[in-house]
Parts: structure tokens; sequence; C-alpha cells
């Protein structure tokens, strides 16, 4: 509690001087600052138009290019710990677990965060972040601009641009836990250097590295985590005229596990109850990142290979009839992928809940279409058209291993004094899915000081009408008790066929006040959408049952603040919200397994604040706070690590306990980041640079179910470098420590370890952080 109070209180006051300062001198303050300094202006197109990011409407965070690879930030979780309010439960394929203002994914719901590659929706995390120009992050609904899947913002990934230029550049980094990468980019301009008419880039990216936790049965190679990833892209670019511009990419990218890919670790307690010995397992030390894992042996190794091809054309149209000047915006794109995801989600030897998903043929297409004006007559406009259409193609086997009473299976009662562990199978072949989705969508931006000569106010409002469509075709089901004299089906389905279609309408509203050149007040007011799905339940009374989930809507409302003081050198932005969150997707737990449903509503208020500084050429410093309360309003459930009794009032007996009032999951209530920077010249032996960056996050609750073991205690995280560059700017060594606090026994999400048990059951943990690292860096650039 004291370390608590002394991080947020450190950081309020610290953050609360700079501004109060800034306002004392923002009077007499020059244009620039007296060193000269000004932070360079940051263009963002998270509304589907290029502005800058002090002037967006609504709460975004932008990283550059830059900044990424100093800070070796990879993927969401590195990014994350820049960034307040943003949580990263786990990045196992498949099952993305962002979370941002205290809005996360159930286990097997839809994602409530848009994942996007050069502006092409994707619905799942891409490959490793390197040569980008920059990453954005929408906190907070974007009714218009992105529609579905981002209740609780976006994430955009922009790979950086061919230059009319030749150059080349690339790294290795080595670490002291077997850890390797080697990265390189050439760029080329095809038609001799500064001719734009067509431009080259390739970057390629290759990665090996340890698990973060041990598996006692394999050799450290092959520990839980371990991947060898890589990839090569290319990105084509032609400045045509003054008018047309066309852009082609393609990435081909793959990735390998030695043994298991996700396994999960049964808690302290789950390790001392001796319910796993019953089950035939080895009895596991205290230590909760070891595990006895054998999933690989019977189901293979991990494996995913995509390819990704897209293109954009903006072709830019002038003194059209009654709508003036224009750009023609057409960004579209297919992905194939192949993945085999293999789990052990008891993380023994024995087969308590083991399996494998194989999608041979996972194929997504994007297409969008945009009208853009670009006129200064004071009214603006974008018109859009979406489309978005996956087919998964897929099979699935688990091996359950778990206590059942023979009433349970629909024998009779009188014989459930025999009760014991039960081995079954679970065969799920071949699955067709199909994810239908198009939208259209119009804003417009009115600037009232233009068109009428008023205070420099902006006035916008949008509006985007979703349609998506489900189908779950399902070729064959068996559930079958494993005996020695065979196997014996409880649940045998053939040929079935789910369909779900939802048909909503989203938007927003906003005022924009300029209230000078360097500040910026507003309002926004939006709906947020993420669509249902087609669901089965599997059940022993009736079999397989359809059971769709509803859509969930989020309606928030957002006050905020940006601004610049001390010429520039400061910028300060601010951002306070209220969130009513409906028909919220929360996972139920099933004798059947996990399913989602439609069974809680929430509350969330929360406030932000990033700063950046530039006080000195040679020291920068980025800092964020966020505050968020986020609680259940209503929320009837299920929890089977405790003991079910009388159904709390206004539940039944399906989901008897009464979760109003609990914290919603990956929602912590304080955090808070710290980047600072100093460079040291060394004329004509270079530069140093040194670098100290630290988090502070409040404890978080793991599945909102106001269970004590779900708790994960307050925790910092925090990496320090140092490095050297040469005077001519082409070579740099950079030595480092990252998560200087070993943080490696945080685990971040939890799941039931004995699905269908008629007993309590234990957690399993999977999500942790990866341990003390430290290690060297040499970058070249030509």
């Amino acid at each position: 509690m004291v370390s608590k109070i002394f991080w947020v209180a450190a950081t309020a006051v610290l953050q609360w001087l700079i501004v109060s300062s800034a306002f004392a001198q923002a009077s007499v303050a020059p244009d620039r600052a007296p060193s000269g300094l000004m932070i360079e202006e940051v263009v963002v197109t998270v509304s589907k138009r290029s502005e800058s990011l002090q002037d967006v409407l609504g709460s975004v965070s932008a990283l550059s290019g830059q900044m990424l690879a100093e800070q070796n930030i990879q993927d969401f979780r590195t990014m994350a710990q820049f960034m307040p309010g943003v949580i990263v439960q786990g990045e196992e394929a498949g099952s993305e677990q962002v979370a941002i203002r205290g809005i996360s994914r159930t286990r097997d719901g839809p994602s409530p965060v848009a994942f996007h590659v050069n502006d092409l929706f994707l619905d799942l995390r891409g490959e490793p972040y390197y040569d980008l120009q920059a990453v954005e992050v929408v906190r907070g609904p974007s009714g218009t601009a992105y529609g579905r899947n981002a209740t609780a913002g976006a994430i955009n990934a922009k790979w950086a641009k061919p230059e009319p230029e030749l150059g080349m550049g690339g790294s290795y980094r080595q670490t002291d836990l077997s850890s390797k990468e080697l990265r390189a980019y050439i760029n080329v301009p095809l038609l001799g250097a500064g001719d734009d008419r067509l431009l080259a880039r390739v970057a390629g990216f290759a990665r090996e590295k340890d698990g973060n936790y041990d598996n006692l049965l394999t050799p450290d190679d092959a520990d839980p985590g371990n991947l060898q990833d890589h990839f090569l892209r290319i990105y084509l670019t032609s400045e045509i005229n003054d008018s047309l511009a066309l852009g082609l990419r393609a990435i081909k990218y793959q990735y390998r596990t030695n043994g298991t890919n996700t396994v999960f670790s049964p808690s302290l307690k789950a390790r001392q109850s001796g319910e796993l010995e019953a089950l035939g397992a080895t009895p596991l030390p205290d230590d909760v990142r070891q595990v006895r894992s054998r999933a690989h042996e019977r189901f293979g190794n991990f494996e995913e290979d995509f390819t990704r091809v897209s293109a954009d054309i903006t072709w830019s149209l002038e003194e059209l009839p009654l709508l003036g000047n224009m750009d023609v915006v057409v960004v579209g794109g297919e992905m194939r992928r192949d993945w085999r995801s293999v789990f052990d989600l008891d993380g023994t030897e024995a087969a308590i809940t083991d399996g494998v998903s194989e999608h041979p043929s996972d194929v997504r297409r994007t297409a969008e279409l945009r009208f853009v004006s670009d006129n200064a007559s004071g009214v603006d406009w974008l018109l859009g058209f979406f489309a978005y259409r996956k087919t998964d193609d897929w099979r699935q086997a688990i091996d359950v291993r778990s206590h059942l009473s023979p009433s349970t299976v629909g024998l009779p009662d009188w014989l459930d004094v025999i009760s014991g562990p039960i081995t079954a199978e679970v065969r799920i072949d071949g699955i067709h899915i199909v994810d239908d989705s198009r939208a259209v969508f119009l804003n417009t931006n009115l600037d009232l000081g233009e068109l009428f000569d008023w205070p420099n106010i902006e006035v916008s409002a949008g509006i985007r009408h979703n349609r998506d469509e489900f189908t779950n075709e399902t070729a064959s089901s068996v559930n079958a008790i494993v005996t020695p004299l065979g196997n014996f089906p409880l649940v045998q389905e053939q040929d079935i066929n789910q369909y779900a279609a939802f048909e909503e309408t989203t938007g927003e509203v906003g005022v924009r006040w300029f209230y000078n050149e360097s500040g910026m007040a507003y309002v926004k007011a939006a709906r947020g959408y993420k669509p249902g799905l087609a669901q089965r339940i599997e059940t022993l009374e009736e079999g397989v049952i359809q059971n769709p989930v509803d859509p969930e809507f989020l309606d928030s409302l957002e006050f905020g603040w940006k601004a610049s003081f001390l010429g520039q050198s400061l910028q300060a932005n601010m951002a306070l919200y209220f969130y009513d969150y409906q028909n919220l997707q929360v996972s139920q737990i099933t004798p059947g397994g996990i399913i989602t449903e439609n069974a809680a509503a929430a509350s969330i208020q929360g406030f932000e604040m990033d700063l950046r500084w530039m006080p000195t050429a040679s020291l920068s410093v980025m800092g964020g706070f966020a505050w968020t309360d986020a609680s259940y309003d209503s929320y009837c459930g299920n929890d089977p690590a405790r003991e079910q009794g009388s159904p709390a009032p206004g539940c039944d007996a399906s989901d008897p306990f009464d979760f109003s009032g609990e914290t919603l999951p990956a929602s912590p209530e304080f955090a808070v980041s710290l980047l600072a920077s100093y460079v040291v010249e060394l004329n004509d032996w270079g530069r140093v640079t040194t670098s100290v960056q630290t988090s502070w996050t409040d404890q978080i609750n793991r599945r909102g179910l106001g269970n004590d073991e779900d708790v994960v205690d307050a925790y910092t995280n925090s990496s320090v470098r140092l490095g050297w560059q040469n005077a001519s700017r082409q070579i740099k060594v950079t030595a480092f420590v990252e998560n200087l606090e070993d943080n490696s026994d945080l685990f971040f999400s939890a799941a039931p370890l004995f699905l269908g048990s008629d007993r309590p059951s234990q957690l399993v943990l999977i999500g942790n952080l990866p341990p003390r690292v430290s290690g060297i860096e040499v970058e070249l650039s030509f």
C-alpha cells in the first residue's frame, strides 16, 4: 500500500508541477523554446485521414518507428509498458488478450480491440514489429472509423515507407537467455535516386528465443513459450503523378516451436491440493514457473505460416462539381494462414486437459473504399464502404481426465457412490466457419470559424451501419468416455449447422475548440459495437444445441484536453471518460466447457494523462498516468473454484454467484509509466545515449469474480539501456537490461482446471512476464 501511494502521489505531483510551470510561463513563452527545440509533430491516420496527433478528436497514442526500435518494442506486451491503461494478458496464437481501459476479451469470444496492419483489418495480431513508421493506438470506442471489434479501441501498425534514396541497415541482438535476433532492411529507388515513381523497401527478421518457464520433461529449447520465427517482406510504392499514388505490400511469416506452445501452470493451491495426483499426474514443485508437459508428444509441435498481400491506391481529384477536391482511397488485401495450436491446460504429463486445434485453411480478405474531401471551405466529409470475410476450416481434438459422478453422465444417482476419475475424448471434425462483415460509414466535420467567422470550433458527427453474419458448420462432433473395453460416446452429432446475423448502427459526435495555436479541448460521445457469434453448447440431455451470442455495446462520453507549452517543447494530453457497457460477452463455465454469454452490464470511468517534454537538446521525457474504475453493475455467473451453495438473490442454480460490484478483469485502478533519455555528444567520438524506462501497475483481478486467488499484486517493470553511436551515425552499439525486477512469476490470466468436474476446481495460470534479460545489440545503417 505504501508503494502504491508513493507511485501515484509522486507521479501526480511531478506531472502537475510540469504542467503548472508550463502554464506560468505560457504567457511569455516564445514561439520556440529558448533552445530552439520543438517536439516533432506526429501525423496519424486513425480518423482515416492524415492529421496531427494533437488535433485528433479523441484519445490516441502513437509510438514512432525510432522509439519502437530504440526500446525494442516488438509486440503488444512490450508496447503496453509505455501506455498506462493498456494491459496484455497473453499473446498465444488466435487468442490475443489485449485490454484497453478495462475492456478485455473473453476466452473464446471476439476481440474488443480492432487489429490493423497498414490500415488493413486483420482481427488478429500480425508479425513482430520491425522497421515500422509508427504504431497508433486508439483508446476508446470508434463508432465510425472502425466499427466492429473496436469497443475498447483499435491498433494500427504501419510499415516504414520506401524512400527516394538508397539505404540499408540491420541489427543483431543477443541476450543471456539464449535469445538471438537478426534484422535487416534495404531501401532502393528502382528508377534512380530522387525518383519516386517506383520505390522498394525489403525487410527481414529472424528470431530464436527460449520459453519463459521450465518444462521439466524437455530440453531447455523446448520450454513453453520458446519460438523460432522469421519473416521476409517487400513494400513497393509509386507516385505516378501528382494525382495518383500506389502501394503494394507482401509478407511471408513462419513461426515454429519445439514442444507445446500453450502450457498453463497450475496455481500453488492446485499443486498442493492432491487433485493432480488423483488424476494420474506426478507431483509438481511449488515453483509455478515449472511444469511437466508431454502434450506435444501426442499432438505435435506448434506451427504457424501466413502470407499476406495488400495494396492501396490514392487518386486525388480536383475541382469536382459540388464536391470540390476529393481523394479516392482503396485499401484491400488477403491473408492466408495455416496453423496448428497445441495446448496443455493442466501443465502435467497426464492428459487432464490436452489438445490440438488444426487450421489448414484460414483465409481473410478485407477491402475498404473511401471518398475523402480535401477542401478549405470549412466543410469536410468522408464516405466509406467496408467489407471483410473470413473462412476457416479446422478440426479439434481434446483429451480430458476429470472427476465425474455417474449421474453427471446420465446414469442413476445411486451409482454416485462409485464416482472417480473418468477419461474422455472430444473429437470435432470438418469445422467450416464463415465470418462475413459489411459496413458503410459517413463522417462530416464543420469548421464554424471558417464558415461563420466564429471562434475556432469544429463540430464532427459520424454514423456507421454494420452487418455481420456468422456461419458455423461442423461435420462431426463426438464426446466419448475412454474405458479398457473401448470408447463409449456420450454425445455424438453429425452435420451441425449454426447461423447468426447482426445488423447494428453506431456513431459518434464531438466538438473541438482550438482556443489558441497550441491548445485544444474536446468533448466526444460515441457508441462502440462488438458483434455476437454463432456458438454451440454440448449437453448430455439435448446433445449439441445452438446458443448464439448477441452483440455488446459501449456508450461513451469523453472530455479531453491537448496542449503544447514552452515553445512546443512540452506536450500534455488528458482525457476523462465515462462508459456505459451493456450486454457484456463474458465467459461462463458449463459441463461442456467454457462458453461465451451475454450475462453482464458494467460501468467504467477513468482519467488518463500523457506528457512529452524536451527541456534541452540532450534530455527527453515521456510519462503517462491512468486511473480506471471498472466494475460490474449486474452479473450472475459461476465460479468452479468455489463450493456452490444456494443461488444468490436474483441468480439461478446454473449461475449461482452474484458478481455485481466486482472489478472487471485486466483493469488495474492505477498505472504509471515513465521513460527518460539523455544524450551526451562526444563530437568526433560520436554520442552516448542513456535511457531508463519504468512502469508501475496496480493489482489486477484475473477473472473479475471476486476470488482472492485471482489477484495479481501490484508490480513494477523497469529497463535500462546504454548506447554508443559513432559520429557518422552508421554504427550503434547498445547494452541493455530488461525487467530489472525479474518478475518472472507474475501471471495475468487464469482458467478453471477441471471442466465439468463435480467438485471445486483450482486455477491454472498463463501469461507471465519474461524474466530479467540482459544483452547487447549492434546496429549498422548506410
